[in-house]
């Protein structure tokens, strides 16, 4: 769970639990840290963010050496300290992050050249469009992302961006799927932003196979639905173009997930979690 102290790896077939602590001030520990999708399932990798570093823990040694650690993967280069990174995902040649930048929406740091950028704007409507960028970093700290060589889709609120990576990792939009804007008021001092109690609730998870890319959907508002807002009953799919493909109604909301083959493992929101699985066909 994020944000807790230790991590712990649940192997499915020996039904062995091993605990990592990673929150702390031992080596390799850190104040706080955020998951980093990558394209590997062997290799879990999770970040320091504000700093910019990356760990990766190996699972095939893991599943063999329970006394098997976390170590450093990337350092990545920053532009400077005002620069606030909130999360990244890899693949296979790039790694992109998200967070609070004074120019852009997207970092990417290409893995073969080590070269980086910060490139593109958010979506715009006429209330997001009087912030400056800061504010508007703090407004799409919720952007959820997933990626492959050829296409990066970022998500937030009900809009979808799908982005052409070009040969040396820079982006351009390629398509948009903009159903609805977020409800907000900000405050000057210290980029806050305040979310209004009849704003939708749009996709809380994304994850994706070489065909398609899939995203949960809520739909709710906090004044009508309480915290039930977060629970997402719909999963939506897209082909990597941003074509919509396919809805499915789930008989169980979900709030994150991922795609394994044909097959939909998915975290409900309950008191003790439950993993429910679903067959895709």
């Amino acid at each position: 769970m994020t944000g807790e102290r230790e991590m712990q790896f649940l192997n499915l077939y020996s039904q062995r639990v091993t605990s990592r602590k990673v929150i702390g001030q031992g080596a390799n520990e850190m104040p706080r840290y955020s998951l980093v999708k990558t394209s590997s399932y062997s290799s879990f990798c999770f970040a320091d963010h504000k700093r910019g570093k990356i760990y990766e823990m190996d699972l095939e040694r893991l599943k063999v050496d329970s006394n098997t650690i976390h170590s450093l993967k990337y350092e990545l280069p920053t532009k400077d300290n005002s620069d606030y990174f909130l999360r990244f995902i890899e693949t296979d040649h790039c790694i992109y992050g998200i967070g609070l930048f004074q120019e852009g929406r997207i970092y990417s740091y290409n893995k073969d050249y080590q070269t980086t950028n910060v490139s593109m704007d958010y979506p715009t409507n006429e209330d997001i469009l009087k912030l400056d960028m800061l504010h508007k970093g703090a407004l799409f700290t919720g952007t959820i992302m997933v990626g492959n060589d050829t296409t990066l889709v970022l998500s937030c609120f009900g809009l979808i961006d799908f982005y052409n990576v070009l040969p040396d990792g820079s982006l351009k939009l390629k398509c948009k799927r903009h159903y609805f804007f977020p409800k907000f008021s900000n405050q000057e001092q210290g980029h806050l932003i305040i979310f209004k109690r009849d704003d939708i609730y749009g996709f809380s998870g994304i994850d994706a196979d070489e065909k398609y890319v899939y995203l949960l959907y809520s739909g709710k508002n906090m004044k009508e639905e309480g915290e039930h807002a977060y629970d997402c009953p719909h999963l939506l799919v897209y082909d990597w173009n941003g074509h919509p493909i396919k809805h499915y109604n789930l008989s169980k909301p979900l709030y994150d997930f991922c795609i394994a083959g044909d097959t939909l493992y998915g975290l409900s929101r309950e008191t003790d979690p439950i993993v429910y699985i679903y067959s895709l066909e």
